[in-house]
């Protein structure tokens, strides 16, 4: 037993165990056995004695009673702990009201008065330090609730005499329950898989690093932890979990003892060694065969208690209830949408080729648990893309005349389901108008290059809401604010009017007194570009220009200087399209093109100014989808010895590395929320009339800050969250090899009709120019951060609980494009401390992290062109200093053992490790800095592709990165934090009424 201080007016007992939970209900039991032996013999005694007696024994009998009552509180409210972070109203009712067996009126001669209570913190408390438990050094949120009871005999003791009973004897007994929420991002580094480091160079990271399987440890320079290493499983230090000895990279492996001092692991002092042989194996496959070691326990105590194997296991919410509920949830489900009822969902009960999609049933939705797990249901911000308005959040039982997104690739409404009318009108949704002045009218959606034709019922719809849960109804609430977003625009604009190469010639496109762009500068959503920066993209036919190595357009035609090439959007068909050397007169808004021209939406096109390269006439140009190459996800091995891209591909690329992103304008979601545009929101839109004003920046829900929820299913066929090609060694093979087996499922997945796309063969490559400006119909969906360098939020030092953070998570792979929450590093050490990230500790320190299905590192340098000019050519994609700083949860791709077909470069059959869990695609000669915590939950569904490096993908940065201390301060925690879950149980005591 131990003091514990609760608040500044309390101190009570803190059970050493926290999970000791007693049998004080067969205790009692006992004890009224006993007491009524008691009582016969007190009837030998006189009166007198025998009514002292009545009374002491009655109130013995209540006491334990009471310790039963509470006993049973405890059981039960405890097991509200095992799979939720706060008790629910219902969940108190139910603890309050439950009987205590055996004792409990009518059977029992007891009645009980039970209550639970929220006790308020004291302001002036500090958050606590666990003292100990496998949370023993972290920080926690605290909750301190109190459970008290109050046992009422009813019947009383009969007894000889003038004193016949004591019904009514009471006693009461108090308990503290204190509920721990432990934020996962107090951990530098958490796997709830094996951990595995094999460095080359000097990697110090630090922070508490944990591993819920076993942990690999192996360096080539020098692996350094300060901090506290523990694995549920073993240590592994002679050999990796491929397989390989650890004398591949070294010996060079230090743990800090109690003295800080550190303290060398070599590699034969792991809990378990490949060699010798000692007793039955403590591991096999998938794991290397390895014996345990007869001197751990020698071993282990040089790190006094710093590196532990068999340490217990720590577990989300999440995963918990899975267990308990046999719901088999995968932790990725922590980044996935969610299933409520007015949803479609995929039941399992078809195959990926013949999917069964259904309306999401009461009995089929998520639970509490799941729900409140989910980043989808996050307080702030949730944008959903799907291939039909069904598949919307909300929106399957919802009639077709109704508003419930907005599809972008039909008309210019944005409301129209299925084909549109004939003659084709203009396609593509046109964004409202914002008020003010001067006037913004965003550009339309050009969306003759979204729509991917009628196969399989693909459109493009998408559904941007507010998300906040509702403590009274327990539900999550949402709004639908589609049209207002995207007033904001959908286009990432040119750069400046005196760009001298490539510019929008329309006049009200900039502002006059920045030469900035004005029309499309506001958009958060970007969906389309005009120009794609880079080298000359290649490509046989003429669907791309290149204008001084810099640019890459689409020009469609020219117009001469008189005439506009952006006609009035109109629901009838443009007049006929007139060849681009006819001089006679034009109609007002009728515009030159090439014969036969077809494929675009004349509305959203512009006049633009390219380097005087044209004479007497405008070029017109227009914006297209915006499209990236992965190298990762498009090659399947990274050796040319193996596989040589430019003898299989020629100019060509694989589809299966296309990639269609979503781009997230940071610095606009800051303008926004703090609200910038709030008078030029525009009126008459659903939001707008059911709330009775426009929408507001205080109108988006905040938690401690923003989530940004983000979930692109377009081209997700079976509509199940994941890609659906497993198949990823062995060039497809068709064989399930291990590490292939994402969903765990027991069966290769690899759909190549609808979803997916093999790496190889003629059908299945395409020209880069085709792909960098058209979209397609695979599952090949990315989330990209742009313009990050400083997000929304603010760090308040006077009041720090009033701090506000973002996050931004999202079942697709996210890409974060340059400085993201900082503007570069004050010093350079080995590493750079956490303080020494800038800005430090000013308003513009914001609280931020990223939750995704795998995450990628893209520089300052980063060129979407030159992933198209050079996808297979490191020399083509260099790298300049980029710094970031964000808390990260995210999936990797899963290590093997030498008999699964290796994936080229080095590393062979690894996953990277943790200095590879952020993914690179360029060459790197200078700095990632990088400031945050690692955490891997999951194996990635959608950015699947097996780790690869070095000859084709990437080359490593310098890889200068640290454990972001101001995690281990409560109030600087990104909003959406998970957390682990450890209550602690108090004694109790004896309370006066």
């Amino acid at each position: 037993m131990k003091n514990i201080k609760i608040g500044q007016n309390h101190t009570v007992r803190l059970l050493d165990d926290a999970n000791q939970k007693g049998s004080a209900i067969v205790i009692a039991l006992f004890v009224l056995a006993l007491v009524s032996v008691f009582v016969a013999l007190a009837l030998s005694r006189s009166s007198a004695e025998a009514a002292a007696m009545t009374n002491e024994t009655s109130e013995g009998q209540a006491f334990y009673a009471a310790q039963g009552s509470l006993e049973s509180m405890t059981r039960n409210f405890n097991k509200i702990y095992d799979v939720r972070l706060n008790p629910s109203t219902t969940d108190i009712t139910n603890v309050q009201t439950a009987s205590v067996p055996g004792l409990s009126a009518p059977t029992g001669r007891y009645s009980f008065n039970q209550t639970v209570t929220l006790l308020p913190p004291n302001p002036l408390d500090p958050p606590p330090v666990l003292p100990s438990g496998p949370f023993a050094g972290l920080y926690a949120k605290r909750q301190t609730w109190q459970l008290r009871t109050t046992a009422t005999d009813t019947a009383g003791t009969a007894v000889a005499g003038p004193i016949t009973n004591n019904a009514g004897t009471q006693v009461q007994l108090t308990r503290y329950i204190l509920n721990n929420l432990i934020p996962i991002f107090q951990f530098g580094i958490f796997y709830d898989d094996d951990l595995e480091f094999h460095p080359g160079p000097r990697f110090d990271f630090g922070g508490r690093v944990h591993s819920n399987g076993s942990i690999f440890l192996m360096a080539g320079t020098g692996l350094y932890f300060s901090s506290k290493v523990t694995a549920v499983k073993h240590i592994f230090a002679d050999v990796a979990k491929n397989g390989t000895a650890s004398t591949n990279w070294g010996d060079n492996v230090f743990v800090k003892n109690a003295s800080s001092t550190y303290v060398q692991l070599h590699a034969n002092m792991g809990s378990v060694l490949s060699s010798p042989v000692n007793g039955a194996p403590a591991s096999t496959a998938p794991l290397p065969t390895t014996y345990p070691s007869a001197n751990w326990n020698t071993n282990k105590a040089l790190f006094d208690g710093n590196l532990v194997a068999y340490s217990p296991q720590l577990q989300l919410p999440l995963k918990l209830n899975s267990e308990l509920t046999s719901q088999n949830l995968d932790l990725v489900e922590i980044v996935k949408r969610g299933k409520e009822v007015g949803d479609l969902y995929n039941d399992k009960t078809g195959t990926v080729a013949a999917p069964a999609i259904v309306p999401v049933t009461a009995a089929a939705a998520d639970d509490d648990i799941t729900a409140g797990e989910r980043y989808y249901n996050k307080t702030g911000i949730r944008v959903s893309l799907a291939d039909s308005k069904a598949k919307l959040p909300g929106c399957a039982a919802v009639a077709a005349a109704t508003p419930c997104g907005i599809r972008i690739d039909g008309d210019t409404t944005g409301q129209t389901i299925g084909p549109l009318p004939s003659p084709t009108p203009v396609r593509g949704y046109v964004p409202r108008p914002m008020t003010g002045s001067p006037a913004y009218q965003a550009t339309g959606v050009n969306g003759d290059r979204f729509y991917t034709g009628s196969a399989a019922g693909r459109e493009s719809w998408i559904k941007i809401e507010t998300v906040q849960y509702n403590s009274v109804t327990t539900n999550f609430d949402t709004n639908d604010i589609t049209q207002d977003i995207l007033a904001l625009g959908v286009t990432q604009p040119p750069t400046s009017k005196t760009d001298t190469s490539f510019r929008i010639g329309d006049a009200n496109y900039y502002d006059s007194a920045t030469n900035l762009p004005f029309i499309d500068s506001r958009s958060i959503i970007k969906l389309q570009r005009y120009v794609i920066p880079g080298a000359a993209i290649p490509g046989s036919s003429s669907y791309v220009t290149n204008i001084n190595g810099i640019y890459n357009y689409v020009v469609k035609g020219t117009v001469p200087t008189t005439k506009n090439c952006n006609p009035a959007p109109s629901p009838s068909p443009t007049p006929a399209l007139t060849p681009s050397g006819n001089t006679g007169t034009l109609a007002v808004n009728t515009s030159f093109f090439p014969a036969g021209f077809t494929g675009d939406n004349r509305a959203s096109m512009r006049n633009a100014v390219i380097n005087n390269v044209t004479t007497g006439a405008v070029p017109c140009v227009v914006p297209f989808p915006i499209e990236m190459f992965d190298t990762r996800e498009g090659l399947y091995n990274d050796s040319t010895a193996v596989f040589d891209p430019i003898a299989n591909y020629g100019t060509s690329i694989p589809s299966a590395g296309v990639m269609s992103m979503v781009d997230i304008d940071v610095a606009n979601l800051r303008a926004f929320l703090s609200g910038t545009w709030n008078a030029n929101m525009p009126s008459g839109t659903p939001y707008a009339t059911a709330a009775g004003h426009v929408l507001r920046s205080t109108d988006i829900p905040t938690d401690q800050g923003w989530v940004l929820y983000v979930s692109d299913r377009r081209g997700d066929f079976d509509f199940d969250g994941e890609y659906d090609m497993e198949d990823i060694f062995g060039q497809n093979d068709g064989i399930l090899q291990n590490g292939e087996d994402v969903n765990q499922n027991g069966t290769l997945q690899a759909e190549y009709t609808n979803e997916a796309v093999p790496y190889t063969g003629a059908a299945n490559i395409v020209s880069p120019d085709i792909a960098a400006v058209f979209d397609h119909k695979y599952y090949r969906r990315g989330v990209r951060l742009i313009n990050g360098q400083l997000p929304p939020g603010n760090y308040d030092s006077v009041t720090p609980a009033n701090t506000k953070g973002f996050t931004l998570a999202s079942e697709n792979g996210v890409y974060v494009l340059g400085n993201y929450n900082a503007t570069g590093v004050a010093s350079y050490g080995t590493p750079t401390p956490s303080t020494d990230y800038l800005p430090q500790n000013t308003v513009n320190h914001i609280p931020s992290s990223i939750a995704s299905d795998a995450l990628t590192v893209l520089s300052n340098n980063w060129k979407d062109g030159n992933s198209f000019t050079s996808p297979f050519d490191l020399s083509g994609r260099t790298t300049t200093e980029t710094t970031q700083r964000f808390g990260l949860i995210s999936g990797d791709a899963i290590t093997t053992l030498n008999a699964t077909p290796n994936q080229g470069g080095g590393d062979l059959r690894l996953n990277g490790g943790v200095h590879n869990f952020l993914r690179f695609l360029e060459r790197w000669n200078n700095n990632l800095n990088y400031d945050g915590s690692l955490i891997n939950l999951y194996n990635s569904h959608n950015n699947n592709g097996a780790f690869k490096c070095c000859n084709q993908v990437y080359s490593p940065p310098t890889r200068n990165w640290i454990f972001d201390a101001t995690f281990l301060d409560v109030n600087r925690l990104p909003p959406g934090t998970p957390y682990f879950q450890y209550a602690q149980t108090t004694g109790f005591e004896r309370t006066n009424f």
